[in-house]
């Protein structure tokens, strides 16, 4: 083996363990968020946390039965980038109304509507504030109209 074969491999090795091959970037905090509407666990409801500071930073999940939503991070899973965040929430419920056509068959349409009081859909009106850091975050919001 010639001196510049046995070269570059061992530079691709050094490189390697130096720097490594995992994952590069911030690291994500566990969020873990309990809805409620009027006191009672919002199963089935939309959560999505925007950052406030205009990053483009942004995390969502759905609320379980029992109301409590892991917050996922695009394209990095489980967990959000720490920093400050507004959080809305809606909830979708879908319903038959008569077709808007005699061309359907059915005779009936379906449509969603947000059952929940619409400033709660918007980040910036919802009144949910979030604060991430390195730790891991529980917080509880309550619908309360």
């Amino acid at each position: 083996m010639t001196k510049k074969t046995f070269c570059i491999p061992f530079a691709f090795f050094l490189a390697l363990t130096m720097f490594g091959c995992g994952d590069s970037g911030p690291r994500v905090t566990p969020v873990t968020i309990t809805v409620t509407h009027k006191g009672s666990p919002l199963a089935g409801a939309t959560v999505s946390a925007a950052s406030s500071d205009g990053q483009g930073n942004s995390a969502s999940a759905l609320t379980d039965s029992s109301g409590v939503a892991t917050l996922q991070t695009p394209a990095r899973g489980p967990g959000v980038l720490p920093g400050e965040y507004n959080v809305a929430v809606t909830k979708w419920e879908s319903y038959t109304v008569p077709a808007p056509s005699s061309d359907d068959p059915s005779g009936v349409a379906t449509e969603q509507k947000n059952i929940l009081p619409a400033k709660y859909a918007d980040h910036s009106t919802s009144g949910f504030k979030l604060t991430v850091g390195t730790s891991a975050v529980q917080e509880t919001f309550d619908i309360s109209e």
